[in-house]
């Protein structure tokens, strides 16, 4: 079973067999909201340690998920700085990760940082070309390497709102 990451109250949390249970329950078409967090908190249960004093917010962050996997737009938590970088792995993207990589250090920045290479995956983000930088869920640049110093202008910006 695949991993993918969630976050939950501003951490990454990996959970195993999550785009198997989020089939299921779209399957199962569920309406109701409290129903279907429960039925997703429970398919999740099967195959992942959830705390119990954290089952909330594993509801919460697991619907959120499953309307993204519907298709929907969905606002992210407020985690600082997300970053997505899209490509299926060539040099360039590659070389993307390695910049965004260098520029945090440089500007001593915590930032998330997901290279995304499941090509369905980036598909759902709208983008066509890669490699792609994604900041806080705003598309930054698509089909080329930008320059680090614009990578640099890019995560000050973010980091400050």
């Amino acid at each position: 079973m695949e991993i993918k990451k969630i976050s939950i109250k501003g951490s990454q949390v990996g959970i195993v067999g999550l785009d198997e249970i989020l089939g299921k329950i779209k399957n199962a078409r569920i309406t109701d909201e409290k129903i279907l967090k429960d039925q997703l908190l429970q398919g999740i249960k099967k195959n992942n340690y959830i705390p119990a004093n954290m089952e909330e917010d594993y509801k919460n962050a697991l619907y959120r998920e499953y309307r993204r996997f519907l298709g929907e737009t969905v606002e992210e938590e407020g985690t600082g700085l997300v970053i997505k970088i899209l490509g299926s792995g060539c040099p360039r993207c590659d070389q993307l990760e390695a910049d965004v990589m260098a520029v945090l250090q440089e500007l001593n920045l915590a930032g998330d940082i997901e290279h995304v290479r499941d090509i369905n995956e980036i598909t759902r983000y709208g983008v066509f070309l890669t490699p792609a930088l994604i900041i806080n869920r705003a598309v930054k640049s698509t089909g080329n390497v930008p320059s680090r110093s614009q990578i640099k202008q890019w995560l000050l910006d973010a980091a400050c709102k």
